[in-house]
């Protein structure tokens, strides 16, 4: 049981990782109102290496795609932990 939290705890750990949204970073002295006037969601996420949260607003489009890939690299590690079992 602990293993098998830990694998899932990792995939979460690496999906996060390998995946991250189509943005540009850079900083803006934008207003909340600006950025949502652009189509823009803001949202806040934690970095791997860092317990400070940064906020990366991108649109719609590009957080669905962030999501499936995020989603799709859970996914494959989690299968590579079933295949090979608890030890």
């Amino acid at each position: 049981m602990r293993s098998a939290i830990m694998i899932g705890a990792l995939a979460v750990l690496i999906g996060a990782c390998t995946a991250t949204p189509t943005v540009v970073r850079h900083k803006t002295m934008m207003t909340p109102k600006q950025i949502a006037d652009l189509g823009l969601d803001c949202k806040s996420l934690r970095p791997i290496d860092s317990n400070i949260p940064r906020t990366i607003c991108a649109s719609e489009r590009s957080w669905d795609s962030y999501l499936k890939i995020t989603m799709r690299a859970t996914e494959e590690l989690l299968a590579e932990g079933r295949k090979h079992g608890n030890r």
